[in-house]
């Protein structure tokens, strides 16, 4: 080993100056360099109620971190820790929820409970009880588990502390780069990009199972804003929206302008151009189906921009927030497959319209839900079609059969439906639903 001196270990690493805002060129200088990897994971905070052992390991991932710019290989200890960190993180949440006392379901036998002081007693228990084929009770529910990682990710999604059904797939692949990091086989290097994503993906995953969604998160958003707007459109083709604000603001040459539009009043994610929440869709509404990306409600409508406005004067909506992951979904395969409704829509129908085969789905988006039924039919994708998570794509099946089934599974996830019947309403729309009726 060659021994440097103090002056050669405080020198940038060239090839971590090669990383610049831009990706990949010029160098930058070695301060610029410092100071632009430290702000790529300086706002990843941990939530106040984190358990002690999962913040400090965390901290010193982020401490280290900014030495990456004097040692390249940093990046790679600092990526690879990170993924143990996650186990390390479940344990720790894992042993906060079971408050000292773990209980398994025997087969045909009485409930056990076993007291417990950290997570090796856990483990040990689990190995045990597996032999016998026990299962952990978690709330209403018993799952197999085994103490390993994959044990403790089932017990968490059971529990409800990860929400989401994109994230689960992230999830699933921090499990295996994971177990590849426990059980190399090879030498790997990752570059500074790969090691700050992963230690962001950490801090969201840390954050959720204490309860804190993370603010424009890619793991486990926030809940979004959604505004009271008014969406417009005439015989030609043209549709608009603007801010209820906006039609309340009275101006007589506009309501006269305005003749030939036809106005639906709904609660909407607001247009924000370039953001990764804007709706692409939202020219696509329609009160049947769920044709926009994000949940948009109707109101009211349709009607004159006077009666709109008349009507906001009077009742007064107000925005809200909303969470768009986990959503619950009813496709209806009915010669063709047509895009998913609200279970509250779905309860609705009259007989003459609920024919065919339904699908109850849970997903994050509409597309994820319509794509799952759509390709279930084609086994070599090898979509599930059995309750339970598909293994080839974000979806959950909850049911498949006929309408009255596949409500039942959808209110077995939700609870209490009540029946919505607004007007058909359905704005002018693009291609993006090929086998829209």
């Amino acid at each position: 080993m060659e021994i440097r001196t103090l002056e050669e270990l405080r020198a940038a690493d060239d090839l971590a100056l090669a990383f610049n805002p831009y990706g990949l060129g010029g160098r930058m200088r070695p301060e610029d360099a410092a100071e632009f990897q430290q702000r790529q994971i300086a706002d990843c905070d941990l939530a106040e109620s984190v358990a002690a052992g999962t913040r400090d390991s965390f901290e010193r991932l982020r401490t280290i971190f900014a030495y990456g710019v004097l040692c390249y290989d940093v990046y790679t200890m600092v990526g690879d820790q990170a993924l143990l960190t996650y186990e390390q993180a479940l344990r720790d949440r894992f042993m906060e929820w079971c408050a000292g006392t773990i209980t398994f379901r025997l087969p045909q036998a009485q409930d056990v409970s076993y007291t417990v002081t950290s997570y090796d007693d856990v483990k040990k228990r689990a190995d045990r009880m597996l032999r016998q084929r026990a299962k952990l009770i978690v709330d209403t529910r018993a799952i197999d588990f085994n103490g390993t990682l994959h044990g403790l990710r089932l017990w968490a999604r059971t529990a409800g502390l990860l929400r989401g059904r994109r994230s689960r797939a992230v999830e699933d692949a921090l499990a295996k780069l994971r177990n590849y990091v426990a059980h190399p086989s090879g030498h790997h290097v990752d570059t500074p990009v790969e090691a700050a994503r992963t230690v962001r993906d950490l801090a969201e995953v840390i954050n959720q199972l204490w309860g804190q969604a993370t603010p424009d998160g890619r793991l486990y958003p926030a809940a979004l804003c959604r505004e009271i707007a008014v969406l417009s459109w005439n015989t030609t083709g043209r549709v608009r929206m603007e801010s209820a604000g906006v039609l309340a603001a009275h101006d007589p040459m506009e309501d006269q302008e305005d003749d030939g539009y036809q106005h639906v009043v709904v609660r909407a994610i607001p247009l924000i151009p370039g953001s990764r929440w804007d709706d692409a869709h939202w020219a696509e509404f329609d009160t049947r189906y769920e044709t926009t990306r994000f949940p948009t409600d109707y109101l009211w409508g349709p009607g004159t921009r006077v009666e709109a406005r008349t009507w906001l004067e009077h009742e007064r909506p107000e925005g809200d927030t909303v969470d768009f992951t986990d959503r619950v979904f009813l496709v209806q395969n009915h010669g063709r497959v047509l895009p998913p409704m609200r279970p509250a829509i779905a309860a609705g129908l009259t007989e003459d319209e609920c024919g065919g085969v339904w699908h109850a789905v849970r997903a994050d988006f509409p597309d994820d839900a319509f794509a799952h039924v759509r390709d279930s039919g084609d086994r070599s994708i090898g979509h599930a079609l059995r309750p339970g998570d598909c293994p080839a794509c974000s979806a959950e099946v909850l049911g498949v059969g006929s309408h009255a089934e596949a409500l039942r599974a959808a209110t077995a996830a939700l609870g209490p439906i009540q029946a919505l019947q607004p007007p058909l309403i359905r704005l002018p729309w693009s291609t993006f639903w090929p086998d829209r009726p």
